[in-house]
């Protein structure tokens, strides 16, 4: 059995069309998406429809999901938060048919488990599924209170494959917004040898940057942490 794992697209509508056909190309048995179509990027409606045509797809909520939702229920503190913070994105989104969209946020869960395969998946972390952050050099001792032996997050945006004792985690990276260098990733999970796989997903990163200046010129951040 084969999972394909990925994470944070973050409305990169130029990386994920590219991704898109590389996971299709995979025919993997799972498709694991571990959350954050939303933030950041403009193509979240583009991407989401994408999304649809993956087959045997489960997917999680990430955290910028989960805030998309509550400034749709109008929580405007939130929204100019948000703005100030990391831009026009939700602005963005709001101003389109977005009820299907939210009808699917709405829906997903925050974790998953393949009881058979002994794996939990989560965007964050086993305690706190939305918000938690494991890096590469984050202690591991708190994985030992929770009873799978594979644990596959998102979040961080850095790929990562580590184990403390018999458990094994995995972070596939981001295929939005990678942050250890290098092209957006995937993994992919190979049992019962438990081999781990990144794919590196090379894009044409002057579309996406044109559609920064486009849409949300006065931020400089959502461009320059494509190069860092």
């Amino acid at each position: 059995m084969r999972i394909c794992v990925f994470s944070d697209i973050h409305g990169n509508g130029p990386a994920f069309r590219v991704a898109h056909e590389m996971i299709m190309s995979e025919k993997a048995d799972i498709n694991l998406f571990l959350g954050d179509l939303c933030g950041y990027y403009f193509d979240q409606s583009e991407t989401f429809l994408m999304l649809q045509t993956i087959p045997n797809l489960i997917s999680l909520k990430g955290n910028h999901d989960s805030i998309f939702l509550r400034i749709f229920k109008k929580d405007e503190e939130l929204r100019q938060a948000y703005v100030k913070e990391y831009g026009n994105s939700m602005e963005n989104l709001l101003c389109k048919d977005v009820q299907e969209i939210i009808h699917w946020l709405s829906d997903l869960p925050e974790s998953y488990s393949f009881d058979s395969l002994d794996l939990a998946g989560y965007h964050g972390s086993p305690w706190d599924p939305l918000e938690g952050y494991v890096y590469p050099d984050s202690s591991l001792e708190k994985f030992r209170n929770y009873p799978a032996s594979i644990f596959v997050l998102g979040h961080t945006h850095y790929r990562m494959v580590r184990t403390i004792r018999d458990k094994l985690i995995v972070n596939p990276g981001s295929l939005g917004q990678p942050r250890d260098g290098g092209w957006p990733t995937y993994a992919l999970i190979d049992f019962p040898s438990k081999q781990v796989v990144f794919k590196e997903v090379p894009y044409n990163k002057s579309e996406l940057l044109r559609r920064i200046d486009e849409l949300d010129s006065k931020n400089q951040f959502l461009g320059k942490i494509l190069f860092r």
